[in-house]
């Protein structure tokens, strides 16, 4: 849950709201280990697939050949409903 909560995070801080403005898988790994969280590409996938599912990301235009992902409304107001939690 807390590294669908980082890639989540992640999506909100770099402005990937909309399929325009989305982030690619290797974009996404890179920028959290650059945060120091150390993932490999299976567990980014992984993690990627469940917060589709869960409606919480969605696929935006692709970066070459490459799949881009943005966070929804939904994904958004999981992230707000975590966080209330934890400050409780």
């Amino acid at each position: 849950m807390i590294r669908m909560y980082n890639i989540l995070n992640l999506l909100y801080s770099s402005g990937a709201k909309s399929k325009l403005v989305a982030a690619t898988q290797k974009q996404i790994q890179e920028e959290l280990e650059k945060s120091g969280e150390k993932i490999c590409d299976r567990t980014i996938y992984n993690n990627l697939r469940k917060l589709v599912r869960q409606g919480f990301i969605a696929e935006g235009l692709l970066h070459g050949n490459a799949k881009s992902f943005y966070i929804t409304t939904d994904g958004i107001e999981w992230m707000k409903e975590v966080e209330t939690e934890v400050k409780e």
